[in-house]
């Protein structure tokens, strides 16, 4: 995978100079095609929760934004049909016409005005929504055109317009957001059993000719990995998209009836710490944590040597990656001698909060917990529902206050550094001088001064340690054989079916 949305984003001149129509392969649709997720969604509305489950379903198959990130990691136009700027402040989107929701009316600027407001609006309580801080106003020009003018320079922004906060809805669906999503995608919600299964069906309208090529798609819920091999192996799924386990690779490449998909994601695995709360508000003390922890055994014990340790908060294919590793080493003697200087000699008793749906996180809590008892952190895991983890670690509005010590999950959205200049984050981590730097950054367009920022920004991050990022999760994807479509890589949380197809 070649993740190239920050030069992307730099050289818009060009991006806009090579904006095409999306492509369709000839082929028939027609079919079905039963995927396994690792967990049920919590709802189905992508623009007041970032849940990666919600992603799955509905990004880029039911809604989908003005520009989109493709297979190779690209910007490239999708409801708008071309964009240009000529200030990197103001953004003149061209829609494409004749491009329908499913409920039959046409897309509108005005839809877009709607669907954008509602992003910038404080009230929506999305958690990423300090990113659309940056808009100030969304200008409707005429019935296909708008201009989004921003309050400042945002190097960043085209990737925010292709993230799943950006999704262009009705506003008569609002309604319906959580249950029964409309947008202009090639899917439509036919169904959805709670605790079992939702059916997308094709839009047999949608835009992009010749897709999709399947007539049904069927996500079951299957969260334990043992589980998921066995439905594959007794044919009641036929791929499984996020939920084999990493010690069944091999075996299954060897096995005629299936094929094996091993790529790259941008789902960098953290272990977050409560940097509000004792004693983690202690940098002594999240620096020990840091020199207590063997990633290469906590890569080899959870994913079985699959995936790549990481060095920084940026993803590795990102041009302004800086491995950090080496400066925080594994080193236990340091760890113990950090810890006593913060005032824990004997160390001190934490809560490690882990959703199972996601086996990985389980997995590598074992041999942190392992790890932590060397240096004298008592740790403790508690197993909660994915619900319950959105609420209590991630803190989904109502919740004013994360309830957690200690977490793991994979943070799939690329380009997520900004995260920590967020003090509302469940890193709840406050740093002026971060904040000061991420924002220079975002309106910084000079390639090489940007890249120093970055820079800084990733030693600060490994000198203050907020969290600690353990590996890559490697993208691991099992189906039939005669399966095609599915991408390899995944430079976005996402799981885009519109060219999946049986081969005849």
């Amino acid at each position: 995978m070649t993740l190239r949305v920050v030069m992307m984003v730099l050289a818009l001149a060009v991006a806009a100079a090579v904006a095409g129509s999306p492509v369709a392969q000839a082929q028939q649709p027609g079919g079905t095609l039963v995927v396994q997720v690792a967990t049920e969604p919590p709802g189905l509305d992508l623009t007041t929760n970032p849940s990666s489950a919600i992603a799955a379903v509905i990004f880029d198959n039911v809604q989908e934004g003005l520009v989109k990130v493709d297979k190779t990691g690209k910007i490239v136009p999708w409801l708008a049909e071309r964009w240009y700027t000529t200030d990197s402040k103001n953004y003149t989107f061209f829609l494409r016409k004749g491009v329908r929701f499913h409920n039959g009316r046409e897309v509108r600027a005005a839809d877009v005005k709607f669907a954008l407001d509602r992003a910038v609006n404080p009230e929506t309580k999305h958690p990423y929504r300090v990113q659309y801080d940056v808009i100030g106003d969304v200008i409707v020009k005429d019935d296909y055109t708008i201009t989004i003018a921003l309050k400042r320079v945002d190097a960043t922004f085209l990737y925010t317009m292709a993230r799943q906060g950006s999704v262009i809805y009705p506003r008569e669906a609002m309604d319906s957001l959580k249950t029964q999503p409309l947008g202009t995608g090639p899917f439509t919600v036919a169904e959805w059993v709670r605790g079992d299964r939702i059916v997308l069906a094709r839009n047999k309208d949608y835009w992009v000719k010749g897709l999709p090529r399947l007539d049904k798609v069927t996500y079951r819920f299957i969260p334990d990995p043992n589980a998921t091999l066995a439905a594959l192996k007794t044919g009641d799924i036929d791929v499984s998209a996020f939920g084999i386990g990493p010690e069944s690779v091999d075996e299954l490449k060897k096995d005629p009836r299936f094929q094996v998909i091993v790529g790259d994601t941008t789902n960098d695995v953290t272990l977050s710490m409560n940097n509000s709360k004792k004693p983690f508000s202690d940098k002594r003390v999240r620096l020990a944590i840091t020199h207590a922890i063997n990633k290469d055994e906590v890569l080899k014990g959870a994913m079985f040597g699959h995936g790549k340790i990481l060095g920084s908060n940026v993803d590795p294919t990102n041009p302004y990656y800086v491995d950090m590793s080496k400066e925080k080493p594994y080193d236990p003697a340091k760890a113990k001698k950090l810890l006593a200087e913060a005032g824990y000699p004997n160390g001190f008793d934490v809560v490690l909060k882990v959703a199972p749906q996601y086996y990985y996180t389980v997995r590598s809590a074992e041999v942190l917990v392992s790890q932590f008892a060397k240096v004298g952190i008592r740790a403790t895991i508690q197993q909660i529902e994915w619900g319950q983890w959105l609420s209590q670690v991630f803190c989904l509005a109502p919740c004013q206050n994360p309830d957690y010590d200690m977490s793991i999950i994979g943070h799939a959205e690329a380009f997520d550094i900004g995260n920590f200049a967020n003090p509302k984050y469940y890193f709840r981590w406050d740093s002026p001088e971060f904040q000061k730097l991420f924002a220079e950054s975002q309106v910084t367009v000079d390639d090489k001064q940007r890249r120093e920022l970055y820079v800084k920004m990733q030693k600060m991050l490994a000198d203050e340690a907020p969290a600690v990022w353990l590996y890559m999760h490697p993208r691991l994807v099992v189906t039939k054989k005669g399966v095609t479509g599915i991408w390899k890589d995944l430079p976005l949380p996402v799981l885009d079916l519109s060219e999946v197809a049986w081969q005849k």
